[in-house]
């Protein structure tokens, strides 16, 4: 079952990560093409860079959900007490 930041990756991280760095096959297999490793090879080398590319998009987001929502529970706590 995923967890709540897998899900909130694939609802609002993967879009915002897709416009700032997308996630491009082609030029990652054009890459491989051009090295001299057999065709089975370079599917796994390809599908463990997506692999890495989601984990690592998945891991910085939950990092930066918890930052802010730090960051966002410190300032109502502010603005309560004063």
């Amino acid at each position: 079952m995923p967890s709540v930041f897998e899900l909130l990756f694939d609802t609002y991280g993967d879009h915002l990560m897709q416009e700032q760095a997308p996630y491009d096959e082609a030029e990652i297999q054009a890459a491989l093409d051009r090295m001299s490793m057999p065709q089975d090879m370079q599917i796994q080398v390809c599908d463990l860079l997506s692999s890495r590319y989601l984990r690592w998009g998945t891991a910085a987001f939950a990092i930066g959900l918890r930052l802010g929502l730090t960051l966002g529970s410190q300032s109502v706590d502010r603005q309560i007490v004063t």
